[in-house]
């Protein structure tokens, strides 16, 4: 093919990789995306650190499907460039499933960001902040409630304790007092310090707990010399506790403590930390509704990416099977049978196409190697029945139920004098019309041999074919014709020839015999009676002299019959041509002096084996006939002198010799010119017509050939 152009099969193993690879990406995505919304969710420190790892892979993940579908896309826009088949298809493929992924996504942003805007403001309504103060407020209030009432439970303690006398010394007792305190009150310790920070006494309960702050309560009780108030808010414990001096030179202190409600603390704890992350996120709003939105965009960017990727793939997954099956189409269309498209395990239609296909280029790959198998037994056959019908003479000519011609031989086109270029193809009644008789017969009686005899003219010499026609026919039907034809011109002229000799040796028997006779009496009449004849002599002589002049004319006619009779085979010398026709100059018939003669010879001089006497009789002839048209003419038509030219030229074209004799007499008739070979055929009046017939067995003999033209 002049327009090559490049054909690709898709490489399966390259394709599966791909897939595994697009499928990897989109499966990735779409839980990465997920999981973005799910951690969102939540608050904390670890969710925020979940979020932003999160994050960072949508990026990696949503950079690299930029990459790819911008990759797909430019080789999308080359392959639509260089008008690759099924591109439309795919652009439209792609675009939809970028429409489908486009308009939910950016709907789904715009809404979320709507949605999450009304939430912020929400969030951060007067309402939820005038709900959290009050929250606040109830807790400080539980809290100083709590205060209070330690405080007061401090003061009645200390009271009791200084009512009690001076018992500091007395542990045993105080002691005592503390656990009826302790029971009384329902209070987890009470202790008492000396002013270096020892225990004086404590109920019974208090080695039980240990509170971590209560040293560092004494040293600001002992500071401030007043009420220190504290809560305890560890997982072990949760305690509200109080330090106060006792006595007012301050050398001892109560330390008291009671377990809080754990309920209540744990809800005063939520709202106060609940208060605390609003606060936050109030001073992060602008900052959080960014992020949000940066968010929104990033995961809607990734999903309509997986959605584009998705619809390129699934295109992909459509068109490339096509174009492996247009590609190999084409293939197949340039002579490439071997080629398959490959499998896959996909039960689809498209995979039905190609298996289907590969069957088909299958079956015709091997229905190929039969028929070339074939088609070279029948070339085979071809060249075996070319080279037998080259070999045969006869010539043969093979057409089709139109009359075309298909399979001439080669003895067919040197008999026809047909070039095989011009002749195949054509109608053999447009190049041999002659034929169109036998032809006609044969189709009007297909089922015989129709046989006849064809007279062609080629070259201006006749040629008469022997020609057969047989029919090829199945059921009745014509397919052809095959012509079998054979040359029996020099036959037919031989037969004539041999015929007319036969002929020409009786004639000549049969009048020589009384011609002498005749002649002899002729003669004495006019010697003997000359004297004698009184009346009219002239008319007497003028008989005489008739009946001499004819005897001679028949003498000679007998002559010529029995030159033509008794022709002898030709011995062949070798002969300096040009000699013998420059000695052609020098004969008598030559000798008239109103006929210009013009001898040409090439200065090269000319050999050839021939019959010197043969070819100067043949010439003699020749020239007889030349000399004759030349009165003929002047006496009808033109006496001028300078008009009776006769040339004789003799010519070398390669390697074959030509002898022309040619007058300025009256030609010869072209209605007999293709017969005036033929014996007995003539135009003078007085001629025999074996001239010309003498001179073509001489050219016979010598395997030459005599051409007559005007």
């Amino acid at each position: 093919m002049n327009n090559a152009k490049k054909i690709k099969i898709t490489n399966p193993i390259k394709t599966k990789f791909e897939k595994f690879i697009s499928w990897f990406l989109i499966l990735s995505s779409i839980v990465s995306g997920i999981a973005t919304y799910i951690a969102m969710a939540p608050s904390g420190d670890s969710n925020r650190y979940l979020v932003l790892i999160l994050l960072n892979i949508d990026l990696v993940l949503l950079v690299t499907l930029v990459i790819l579908v911008t990759r797909n896309l430019v080789k999308l826009w080359s392959r639509k460039k260089s008008k690759q088949l099924g591109t439309q298809l795919q652009t439209r493929i792609v675009v939809i499933f970028s429409f489908l992924a486009a308009v939910p996504a950016v709907i789904v942003a715009i809404f979320g960001a709507i949605f999450f805007t009304v939430g912020i403001e929400n969030w951060f309504s007067s309402r939820v902040e005038s709900a959290l103060n009050k929250s606040v407020s109830v807790a400080n209030a539980y809290l100083i409630q709590g205060q209070e009432q330690i405080r007061l439970e401090a003061n009645d303690v200390a009271t009791i304790i200084n009512g009690s006398g001076f018992i500091y010394n007395d542990a045993f007792t105080l002691d005592k007092l503390l656990n009826r305190l302790a029971h009384e009150r329902k209070l987890t310790e009470i202790i008492v310090f000396n002013k270096n920070g020892k225990i004086v006494a404590k109920n019974q309960l208090a080695f039980l707990f240990k509170d971590p702050s209560r040293n560092k309560m004494f040293k600001l009780s002992q500071e401030s010399r007043d009420f220190v108030i504290n809560y305890s808010d560890s997982e072990s414990q949760k305690l509200v506790s109080a330090m106060i001096p006792i006595d007012n030179l301050f050398s001892y202190f109560l330390y008291i403590s009671k377990f809080k409600d754990i309920k209540v603390v744990s809800d005063i704890n939520v709202v106060k930390k609940a208060v605390y992350e609003y606060r936050a996120v109030e001073n992060q709003r602008e900052g959080l509704h960014v992020t949000f939105t940066m968010i929104f965009i990033v995961v809607a960017l990734l999903l309509m990416l997986v959605a584009i990727f998705i619809g390129i793939n699934f295109a992909n997954g459509i068109i490339t099977p096509m174009n492996n099956l247009a590609n190999a189409a084409e293939r197949v269309s340039s002579g490439d049978l071997n080629v398959r498209v490959p499998n896959s395990n996909k039960k689809d239609e498209i995979s039905n196409f190609s298996k289907i296909f590969n069957t088909m280029t299958e079956q015709l790959s091997n229905q190929r190697s039969d028929l070339l198998s074939v088609n070279t037994q029948l070339e085979s056959r071809t060249r075996f029945t070319e080279t037998v019908l080259s070999g045969v003479t006869a010539g043969v000519i093979g057409i089709d139920k139109n009359e075309k011609i298909f399979l001439p031989n080669k003895s067919a086109m040197e008999l026809l004098h047909f070039n095989l270029e011009d002749t195949v193809g054509k109608n053999i009644t447009k190049i041999l019309p002659e034929i169109s008789d036998l032809l006609k017969e044969a189709k009007n009686h297909p089922d015989k041999v129709t046989k006849g005899q064809v007279e062609i003219v080629k070259n201006d010499k006749k040629i008469i074919l022997m020609t057969q026609i047989t029919v090829e026919k199945n059921n009745n039907k014509i397919f052809g014709y095959v012509i079998t034809f054979d040359d029996m011109t020099e036959l037919l002229q031989a037969q004539r020839v041999a015929a007319w000799s036969d002929v020409a040796r009786r004639i000549a028997h049969e009048i020589k015999n009384p011609l002498t006779p005749i002649l002899l009496a002729a003669d004495r009449l006019k010697k003997k009676y000359s004297d004698h004849i009184d009346y009219e002599p002239n008319v007497f002589f003028s008989y005489i002299n008739t009946i001499i002049r004819q005897v001679e004319n028949m003498r000679n006619m007998v002559n010529e019959f029995s030159s033509f009779a008794r022709m002898p085979a030709p011995i062949l010398e070798k002969t300096n041509l040009n000699e013998l026709v420059n000695g052609l100059g020098s004969l008598s018939i030559l000798s008239r002096d109103d006929i210009t003669v013009n001898i040409n010879v090439p200065k090269k001089t000319l050999y050839a084996k021939v019959d010197e006497n043969q070819i100067r009789q043949a010439l003699l002839n020749l020239i007889s006939n030349a000399i004759h048209s030349i009165d003929i003419y002047t006496e009808n038509y033109d006496n001028n002198m300078n008009k009776k030219r006769l040339r004789i030229k003799l010519t070398n074209k390669s390697n074959v010799f030509y002898i022309s004799v040619s007058d300025s007499g009256i030609g010869l008739p072209n209605a007999e010119i293709k017969n005036l070979t033929e014996p007995y055929v003539t135009t003078k009046q007085d001629g025999t017509g074996l001239g010309l017939a003498i001179v073509q067995k001489i050219m016979e003999d010598h395997k030459g050939s005599l051409f007559l033209d005007n």
